[in-house]
């Protein structure tokens, strides 16, 4: 609506010229369209900022219920549309957007959920409610699709008469980035199970000064349910105790993806060299440690 008003709108200010013929609005809406490509990733000034908790929902044995909470961390009022989405992981671990009407197991048409729509002020917090309603001979496996909770901008700010100068003789270009924040909601239907392992541990050692040395492998899943979890790499020099070099948590495998490229930097305490030592690879349940929550591990030997 917006983009063609303000055609309209450059018709009215330039009448000698008539309507803006087709072409010429191709080569405008291509130019708006790499101003705001090269806009939107830029950080927004006194923008509302949305806090997300939990930021992942799982509704498995006998839960049929879920509250999700958005904070508004911002200075000014945000104002945020909740949907459902569908997403598909690629194997580097990228949840790309899945086209409408796609084949999947989604979990949306069994999750109401309530607001649909928030604005909070600053420093104020919404709870959204979820509720399950499975279907009756619901087939056993793993549902997933992704909650999105999508900024709205200022109605005022996108009318098309805030776009011109008191005088109505110019118009001016306002970017107003939309950006949105989304969480899988899945949902596990019978006894489901997971078994994951590492492959194809590979070192990088950094090529200059300002880069850090990185380890590549692979995660692997089979049966039928996601993994979810947090690394650990520890690095054990020869004859010394082993050291913290990284750790990266709430990493995902999904369903139906049964492996994921993971690429982890590595930072060695000042003084300490990577090599002649072990590397020791740990794949956690969330928030649980070695002894109680080991899902994978591996090694790899550094000369």
């Amino acid at each position: 609506m917006i983009i063609r008003d303000f055609f309209k709108r450059c018709s009215s200010l330039y009448p000698r010229a008539g309507l803006i013929d087709q072409p010429v609005q191709i080569l405008l809406l291509a130019g708006l369209v790499l101003i705001i490509q090269s806009l939107v990733t830029q950080p927004a000034l006194a923008a509302s900022e949305l806090m997300v908790s939990p930021t992942r929902v799982v509704f498995e044995g006998r839960t049929r219920s879920a509250r999700v909470t958005l904070a508004n961390t911002g200075d000014t009022t945000g104002r945020y549309r909740i949907s459902f989405i569908q997403r598909q992981m690629t194997d580097t671990g990228v949840l790309a957007e899945v086209k409408e009407g796609a084949p999947g197991m989604y979990a949306d048409e069994m999750v109401r959920f309530s607001p649909r729509e928030v604005t909070l002020p600053p420093g104020q917090s919404q709870v959204v409610r979820l509720l399950l309603r499975k279907k009756s001979g619901l087939e056993e496996g793993e549902y997933r699709s992704h909650m999105l909770f999508q900024s709205l901008p200022d109605p005022n700010a996108t009318s098309i008469q805030q776009l011109t100068d008191k005088s109505g003789e110019k118009l001016q270009i306002q970017l107003i980035p939309v950006v949105g924040v989304s969480i899988p909601v899945i949902v596990r239907q019978g006894s489901l199970h997971a078994n994951a392992s590492l492959s194809n541990l590979q070192f990088h050692p950094a090529k200059d000064p300002q880069q850090q040395p990185q380890l590549t492998f692979i995660l692997r899943r089979d049966g039928d349910r996601s993994l979810y979890g947090d690394f650990r790499v520890m690095f054990t020099p020869d004859g010394a105790t082993p050291l913290m070099v990284t750790q990266a948590n709430g990493l995902a495998l999904y369903t139906p993806n049964t492996h994921r490229r993971v690429t982890l930097n590595l930072q060695a305490p000042t003084g300490v060299q990577l090599t002649r030592g072990e590397l020791h690879v740990t794949y956690l349940k969330h928030d649980q440690d070695a002894q109680s929550g080991l899902i994978a591990e591996n090694r790899l030997r550094l000369p």
